[in-house]
């Protein structure tokens, strides 16, 4: 091997570059690629995350932890699809945001009140099935407005399709569309998801 000192200029910064070179580029790399995420996306990013939590305070910091959550990315594999890897790191923030939220509520009941629901067998699998419940009300919030109505209508209301039809002004063939398109996203999120 030729000593660094014998080497021409470009031949020493050559071999640096498969060290801390390499690594410093990858890092301005990421900051480029974050600062044109949140020029180009910011404000639909909030204005999906407050979608799905319901409140504009809570979207701005699940968009913010979605964009700490690239930033933190340590991985040597490329982001080939960054828009969508935002989007679903928004979502997932914004699940992880409203499960905290419910939880900082349950806290403020009265502790005399709770300790007894705490010890009781049914506790842990109450609270698995509120998480369930809030990934599944984030998921739906996803959908358009008449998919996530004809679902709603459907599975909690308990209509059948032709009554939904009727109600919607719509088709019944719209009607199973709609429920085909909710089944597939909650599949989808449920996939993305390993705990759901």
């Amino acid at each position: 091997m030729i000593p660094f000192w014998n080497m021409s200029p470009l031949a020493v910064i050559g071999s640096l570059e498969s060290g801390w070179l390499a690594a410093w580029r990858m890092m301005t790399t990421l900051d480029a690629l974050l600062g044109q995420l949140f020029r180009l996306h910011h404000t639909e990013l909030v204005r999906f995350a407050s979608r799905l939590i319901g409140d504009r305070d809570c979207g701005e910091e699940a968009a913010q932890e979605a964009y700490l959550r690239i930033a933190a990315r340590r991985e040597a594999t490329a982001i080939v699809h960054p828009k969508t890897y935002l989007f679903t790191a928004a979502r997932r923030t914004a699940i992880d945001i409203s499960v905290r939220r419910q939880a900082e509520a349950d806290r403020r009941a009265d502790l005399d009140e709770a300790t007894h629901v705490v010890d009781s067998p049914h506790f842990a699998e109450q609270d698995r099935r509120n998480r369930r419940l809030f990934q599944l009300i984030v998921a739906l919030n996803e959908l358009p407005a008449a998919c996530r109505q004809t679902f709603v209508l459907n599975k909690l209301h308990g209509m059948k399709h032709k009554d939904i039809a009727r109600k919607l002004g719509i088709s019944v063939s719209m009607v199973e569309k709609h429920m085909m398109r909710a089944f597939a996203h909650c599949r989808d999120v449920a996939r993305d998801r390993d705990d759901i």
